[in-house]
């Protein structure tokens, strides 16, 4: 049975094992998205929420579950992380369409947990669980803000962009005095990843967090651009008038 679970291979960032994995688990979330909003099922609409709603907290409880059997303290474990808040909260976007929980989840999980499939913090290759895991709830996050933004037709705004950032920012200054407290480094504010990350090149500490929070904001931007552009091509045909001739 550990066999199953355990690699003796060192991951390898951007090597095929990589490129495979960021594919299978971008591409099978995109794939039931596009299935359940061709279908218009409300049912199968139901059925996907759940069942991405328990795979997320399935996922992390797992995570917790494991890390503690393996040892780890217990003050390390707390879903303290954005992406462990995210996983959090798209159940109960999913389930709710709370608001506030989509904005969070669509800037931060697009913006957060696509940087961690680019860059995963894992030190061991497939099987192993930490691969296997580290894949599949940063995917469960991208799926949920994809479904709650394709199917349930929710959609970010520039003042969620600009909330999504200061709620970020505001917790990060709570959790700077929490990692000293505890001796944890959650977010990494107190230091960088082992592993490759985007934050080796924004210099060392506490330049790469300033660095950083500007890249952050710059990513949101990003992820806000599709419908900053929809909205600007939506702009003369509402101006046009629904016949195109315009007010008279």
């Amino acid at each position: 049975m550990e066999s199953w679970v355990v690699s003796n291979r060192p991951f390898v960032t951007c090597g095929g094992e990589h490129w495979l994995g960021l594919a299978l688990s971008l591409g099978l979330g995109g794939a039931l998205v596009w299935a359940v909003r061709r279908s218009g099922s409300r049912r199968l609409d139901w059925a996907a929420r759940l069942a991405l709603a328990a795979g997320c907290l399935a996922s992390e409880a797992f995570m917790v579950v494991w890390w503690w059997w393996k040892g780890a303290r217990l003050v390390g474990l707390l879903p303290l992380h954005l992406c462990d808040i995210s996983v959090v909260l798209a159940p109960v976007v999913l389930l709710t369409g709370h608001w506030l929980a989509y904005e969070l989840l669509y800037f931060w999980g697009f913006g957060g947990a696509v940087q961690a499939l680019l860059t995963p913090n894992v030190d061991w290759g497939f099987p192993h669980i930490r691969c296997v895991c580290c894949f599949l709830l940063h995917a469960l996050i991208v799926t949920s803000a994809l479904y709650a933004t394709a199917v349930m037709r929710r959609r970010p705004t520039v003042r969620s962009l600009l909330r999504a950032w200061l709620v970020a920012n505001a917790y990060a200054l709570l959790l700077i005095p929490a990692n000293w407290a505890m001796g944890t480094n959650y977010m990494f504010l107190m230091a960088k990843p082992t592993t490759p990350s985007l934050l080796d090149l924004m210099g060392p500490w506490p330049w790469y967090l300033l660095v950083g929070d500007v890249v952050a904001l710059a990513v949101m931007c990003l992820c806000y651009a599709p419908f900053f552009i929809l909205d600007r091509r939506a702009s003369p045909r509402q101006a046009r008038g629904p016949e195109g001739s315009g007010s008279s």
